[in-house]
């Protein structure tokens, strides 16, 4: 067991939701395949900063 698994499990729901970026584009949505597509179309609309080696 690892102490760490109950941060697995456990998690609030609204502040989840709250935090979703593309909710307002999927929750419309009735197939995976259209959740799917929204949220590819979302990756692809957002700046990303450039990665970094590891260890930073």
């Amino acid at each position: 067991m690892n102490p760490l698994m109950s941060l697995y499990f456990a998690f609030d729901l609204p502040g989840l939701a709250a935090r979703c970026l593309y909710l307002d584009r999927i929750e419309d949505t009735h197939l995976m395949r259209q959740v799917h597509s929204r949220i590819a179309e979302f990756r692809e609309s957002m700046v990303t900063r450039p990665p970094r080696r590891f260890p930073h």
